[in-house]
């Protein structure tokens, strides 16, 4: 029982690690890629392809992930997304954006198909004291990918080139294959879920307060500060001179550290399970002030620090916006619940990045960063006082 245990621990955290970190590089790779040939219109349309791949990808899967092998499942996803990359290393056109474009929806589409199935693999292989460890160990390896992948790709870009970056991912892609092969297979879900479950569900989730709670201001933080700001921050770190891809990096880096931080704190220290929407509301509040300070700032050294702060800031929004949805979730309805979670997760931050396009067509990437800042403020206040006072 250990040794099955420690084995296919292994495989799925070597497996898990490798497939965020690839995808990690590869869409830092891409944003490189455009950022230094095209405009911010360019670089919003990419991760707009991205999320909007996810987003349909998400729509389809509730209808076929519990009838096929959790194995099956990651075999596709990992085998798809080698022969995309393979492709693109191949045909090695990565002058016109379309064709970037293009490859980014389509990793959109298959990297999610991973992550359900493993998560049901692994509910299926461990017991619920198992798996404490497992997520722990998990997290710490998907957080640790958004500081190691942006690093790498930068590093390789500007020692190599691009076409020998794709090169080691298609190694490394290739590797998570085989070690999928490796794991065992899971059983088929026997009870598909029925239409009328998912009405039920629907249901339930329109007419709870706390749940429509907690995804709206997931959906507000999403579309004003993920979709809208992150994709051309790499824009908006070009006006601070040369070595923008470096500082870019740094940037992404820094806040990936403040997350990483604060969930290891938020780890061992138990979260309070009062007026959680209240501090879920302060926190946005928090973010959106941080926003404004970045519209304005001119040093490189004061964006390092505020991007820190915000990571910070979303781990703990991330945690307590969780525990708000999970609270508010009945137990046996929970997966459907976060399936439309999910949903408006990758449909949020797709709108923001269309908005983000439309906008820049009349404003500057400063403004659109301090016009999302004004916005995040007032909505934020406003729900703020007005639950206050409730």
């Amino acid at each position: 029982m250990y040794r099955r245990f420690l084995n296919l621990k292994r495989l799925l955290i070597v497996s898990t690690f490798l497939t965020d970190f690839s995808n990690a590089t590869l869409i830092f790779l891409f944003t490189l890629i455009i950022g230094q040939q095209k405009s911010a219109y360019w670089l919003s349309l990419l991760w707009a392809s991205y999320y909007g791949g996810s987003f349909v990808s998400h729509l389809v899967m509730v209808s076929y992930v519990d009838r096929l092998t959790s194995r099956f499942l990651m075999l596709g996803s990992e085998v798809s997304r080698w022969l995309i990359v393979t492709t693109l290393l191949v045909n090695g056109n990565f002058n016109r954006p379309l064709n970037l474009v293009i490859i980014v929806c389509l990793l959109g589409i298959v990297e999610p198909i991973f992550h359900p199935a493993e998560v049901r693999l692994l509910t299926e292989a461990f017991s619920p004291t198992e798996m404490v460890q497992i997520n722990a160990i998990l997290e710490l390896s998907g957080q640790s990918t958004t500081i190691i992948g942006p690093f790498l790709a930068t590093l390789l870009t500007t020692w190599f080139n691009a076409r020998f970056t794709l090169t080691v991912m298609s190694v490394i892609l290739f590797s998570s294959v085989i070690i999928v092969l490796m794991m065992p297979t899971s059983t088929v879900g026997k009870n598909k879920i029925p239409v009328s479950s998912l009405q039920t569900s629907l249901s339930t989730f329109i007419h709870s307060s706390a749940l429509r709670h907690s995804a709206s201001l997931m959906f507000l933080l999403n579309t004003l500060f993920i979709g809208t700001v992150v994709p051309v921050l790499l824009k908006f770190i070009q006006r601070f001179g040369p070595h923008a891809n470096f500082n870019y990096t740094l940037l992404t880096a820094s806040q990936s550290i403040g997350l990483i931080l604060m969930a290891a704190h938020l780890a061992h220290k138990p979260v309070h399970q009062t007026n959680l929407l209240k501090r879920n509301l302060c926190t946005v509040l928090f973010i959106a002030g941080l926003l404004a300070l970045i519209s304005m700032t001119t040093k490189l050294y004061l964006l390092i620090l505020w991007f820190l702060l915000i990571g910070l800031l979303s781990a703990i929004f991330d945690v307590e916006n969780n525990l708000l949805f999970q609270n508010a979730s009945p137990h046996s309805e929970i997966g459907r619940m976060y399936v439309f979670k999910g949903l408006i997760n990758v449909g949020s931050v797709t709108l923001g990045t269309i908005l983000a396009n439309v906008v820049l067509n009349w404003l500057s990437v400063q403004q659109l960063y301090f016009g999302c800042a004004v916005f995040l403020l007032l909505i934020s206040l406003w729900l703020l006082l007005h639950h206050s006072f409730k």
